[in-house]
């Protein structure tokens, strides 16, 4: 998503309340954020913290007051009880806390670990859960935007929620591909052992992933140069990223592709 974050809490608040507003931008950023990275259990976790915004939110538009952050909130409740809310938009009353309550199902009946002989779903479900989350906020974006901005940014702000985004780094049948190719070598090589991290990767495969030419100044700069920043453990030709790496890839790192 390459719109920030005030501009779309901007896009709700008002009507919308402004607190509850901010909380759902927070979950949604961190289930984009921890999709894109390829942590997928903790992206389907983090489903339920967002659908329990969303249902606060429901829960004001339909009852003019919600359950406090800090209480426990009976969903199911609330899901019942806004149907009847003919006030409301058909997708605010019926396929938003409906979709909620799919999500949070993913989140209570399917987050668990698999046994050998199973399948594992993470990838799909956690596809699920950041699809749903784009389109629960694109749908109270299309409803609740405020007279203050104008529809053609309130569209603005709906198309970049929609942007179709994949994670920088493949694997391609055991090569990792970094798919931004104007990305910096130094980068291309943090990026690929963020997403091996905790594993390390050893520098001959790092050449290769990353195409580098030269391999004496792979070896004997680059990656030497890592290691002297703290950023990388670099030691018997393996490399593995530290704390101050995984920070440094998190803050400065785009992991987002538009298509």
């Amino acid at each position: 998503m390459s719109i920030e974050k005030s501009k779309i809490v901007n896009s709700l608040s008002p009507p919308l309340p402004g607190h509850l507003v901010g909380s759902l931008i927070e979950e949604y950023q961190d289930i984009k954020q921890k999709y894109l990275l390829g942590h997928l259990g903790p992206s389907e976790l983090k489903a339920g913290r967002f659908c329990e915004c969303v249902l606060r939110i429901i829960e004001e538009l339909d009852q003019g007051n919600h359950t406090p952050m800090d209480d426990d909130l009976d969903t199911g409740k609330v899901i019942r009880r806004v149907e009847n809310n003919t006030n409301l938009p058909d997708g605010v009353r019926l396929y938003i806390p409906r979709l909620c309550r799919v999500l949070l199902d993913v989140r209570n009946s399917r987050d668990v670990a698999h046994v050998e002989t199973e399948i594992s779903l993470n990838l799909s479900d956690s596809l699920l859960v950041s699809q749903g989350a784009d389109w629960i906020l694109t749908e109270l974006i299309r409803n609740y935007y405020p007279s203050s901005i104008s529809v053609e940014e309130a569209q603005s702000i709906v198309d970049s929620i929609d942007e179709t985004e994949v994670p920088v780094v493949q694997d391609v049948g055991g090569v990792l591909r970094v798919l931004n190719p104007d990305m910096p070598y130094k980068e291309q090589v943090l990026a690929i052992l963020h997403h091996q991290h905790p594993s390390s990767v050893s520098d001959n495969d790092l050449i290769e992933y990353t195409g580098y030419k030269n391999s004496t100044r792979m070896k004997n700069d680059l990656l030497p140069g890592l290691h002297e920043e703290s950023l990388i453990h670099y030691s018997d030709g393996d490399c593995k990223i530290l704390r101050r790496g995984i920070l440094h890839v998190e803050k400065n790192i785009d992991f987002e592709l538009r298509l």
